[in-house]
């Protein structure tokens, strides 16, 4: 899998555009956004939390989970490094440029990598 570019608001993977967040294990799926939305009142704006952390990846157990925080990098994070020392994955977090071409290279190197990519702010 090989994220190939992103700009506000869509991402493009293996050559299909997405116009919403990714998630990518070995398959690609939407972002599900409702597991922190209790928590958009605080920051008026829908944060990455470490329970979508844990849902996403509790399963895949990637060694290494990479995060686009935005074309901006205004995506807040709640617990979401907690959530990674539990899986015993690394944390990398970028904006979702500089975070696509480090999911990319670790891919390449054939890690065990997994993300979560935000599209817009």
């Amino acid at each position: 899998m090989r994220v190939e570019k992103t700009g506000f608001g869509y991402i493009v993977v293996d050559g299909k555009t997405y116009k919403h967040d990714v998630v990518l294990t070995d398959e690609i799926s939407a972002r599900r956004k409702e597991l922190s939305a209790g928590m958009r009142g605080r920051f008026g704006h829908t944060p990455l939390t470490g329970k979508e952390i844990r849902e996403y990846f509790s399963v895949y157990r990637p060694e290494i989970i990479v995060v686009g925080t935005g074309q901006f990098g205004a995506l807040p994070l709640v617990g979401v490094e907690e959530a990674a020392k539990e899986l015993g994955a690394e944390l990398v977090v970028k904006r979702t440029p500089s975070a696509i071409d480090a999911y990319n290279k670790l891919k390449e190197e054939g890690r065990r990598v997994a993300a979560v990519f935000h599209v817009t702010c």
